[in-house]
C-alpha cells in the first residue's frame, strides 16, 4: 500500500513538473520573424532591445529600447528609466518615450507584455495565454508544445489556441501559431522564425542610436492639456480656459521652463486673451494656470495654436494641441 502511494505521488508530481514548465525564447537572442524584413535582438540578461524593420530598398524604421539611455542629458528621467527610441531614416526623424512616474508612450514596438503604461521591462519575447504542455508524440526533428485550450476559428477549424515548435532538444525557436481576430474573422495565424543568432546582440546593433537624439528627437509625452479645449463665445464675451501640461518639461542647460504663447490661425484681431504668455516648470507643471480669452470681433470657427519656447518643447508639433472657438 505505501508503495503504490509513493509511486502514485511521484507520477502526480512528474506530470505536475511536465505541465508546469513553460517553452521560452532564449533570453539572448536575435531573428526575423517575417523573412528578414524585420530583424529583432532581445538581451534580457544586459536589458536592452532593437528592432528594424525594412521599409523599403533605401527607408527603414529602427526602435532602441533600454534603461540608461546613452546620450540622454546628465540627470534627466531618460538618464535614468527605461526609454524607446523609434527612428525613421531617410530623411532622419525620431521620437520617444520615457518610462517614469510622469511618463510612458503613445507607440510601442516590442511586446505588450514588456509595458504596463508607466513602466517598461525588457522580458522574454513570447509570452502565452493558456498554459502550455509539451508534446510526448513530437516529430524526430522538433519539440512541439501546444494551449491546454483549442480555439475555433470563422470557417469551424479547430486548433490549439496556441502552438510553439522548437528544434529538437534546443532552444531554437521554429515557428508558433496563434488563433486569433483578424479583421472581422477569427483565424489561426503563423510565425517563422529565423534565427541568426542566440548569444549576446552585438553592439553594433546600438551603435546606430544618434548622439543627439536627446536634443533633436520628440518626446511624445511632452504636450498640453486644455479645459475647456472647445467654447463657443459670441462677440464681447469671455472664456477661462485652464491650461498644463501633461508631464514636466526638460531641463536643458540648468533651464526647466517652457513658454508658452497663442495665435488665431483663422482671424487674428477677433481674439484677445491675457496673459500673453504662460510658463510653467518642473515644479508647477501640474497647476493649472488661466488664459482668459475675449471675442473683440465676429468671425467663423477659429482655432488657437500654442507655439512653445525651451524645456523640451521645440520639436513638439503645435497643430496637435488646438484650442477650438465657434
Amino acid at each position: 500500500m505505501n508503495r503504490f502511494c509513493a509511486c502514485l505521488l511521484l507520477s502526480v508530481l512528474y506530470y505536475s513538473l511536465v505541465e508546469s514548465a513553460q517553452p521560452y525564447f532564449p533570453s539572448q537572442i536575435v531573428f526575423s520573424p517575417d523573412n528578414g524584413v524585420t530583424t529583432i535582438a532581445v538581451d534580457e540578461i544586459n536589458q536592452r532591445a532593437y528592432k528594424s524593420i525594412k521599409m523599403s530598398s533605401y527607408a527603414k524604421e529602427t526602435t532602441y529600447a533600454m534603461k540608461n539611455f546613452p546620450y540622454a542629458i546628465p540627470d534627466s528621467p531618460q538618464s535614468k528609466y527605461y526609454v524607446q527610441l523609434l527612428v525613421d531614416t531617410p530623411p532622419e526623424a525620431c521620437i520617444y518615450g520615457t518610462y517614469w512616474e510622469y511618463g510612458g508612450n503613445t507607440f510601442n514596438s516590442f511586446p505588450s507584455h514588456w509595458t504596463n503604461g508607466k513602466s517598461f521591462e525588457i522580458k522574454n519575447y513570447i509570452t502565452f495565454n493558456y498554459p502550455m504542455i509539451q508534446s510526448t508524440n513530437s516529430s524526430a526533428d522538433e519539440d512541439y508544445w501546444y494551449a491546454n485550450t483549442t480555439c475555433r476559428t470563422t470557417s469551424g477549424d479547430i486548433y490549439p489556441c496556441e502552438e510553439i515548435y522548437f528544434k529538437k532538444n534546443t532552444e531554437i525557436p521554429l515557428r508558433s501559431t496563434r488563433v486569433a481576430r483578424g479583421g472581422w474573422d477569427i483565424w489561426q495565424f503563423i510565425t517563422y522564425y529565423q534565427v541568426i543568432s542566440m548569444e549576446q546582440p552585438s553592439d553594433e546593433l546600438f551603435k546606430t542610436i544618434p548622439e543627439d537624439w536627446s536634443m533633436n528627437c520628440r518626446d511624445v509625452m511632452l504636450g498640453l492639456l486644455y479645459y475647456p479645449q472647445l467654447t463657443k463665445l459670441e462677440l464681447n464675451q469671455s472664456v477661462n480656459v485652464q491650461v498644463w501640461l501633461i508631464t514636466p518639461p526638460h531641463r536643458i542647460n540648468g533651464n526647466d521652463t517652457v513658454s508658452i504663447q497663442w495665435k488665431a490661425d483663422q482671424c487674428p484681431d477677433c481674439f484677445t486673451w491675457t496673459p500673453q504668455q504662460l510658463s510653467f516648470n518642473i515644479g508647477n507643471f501640474q497647476q493649472r494656470q488661466t488664459l482668459t480669452i475675449t471675442r473683440v470681433k465676429n468671425s467663423l470657427k477659429t482655432t488657437l495654436l500654442p507655439s512653445f519656447i525651451g524645456g523640451g518643447f521645440d520639436t513638439v508639433p503645435t497643430n496637435i494641441y488646438p484650442i477650438f472657438i465657434e
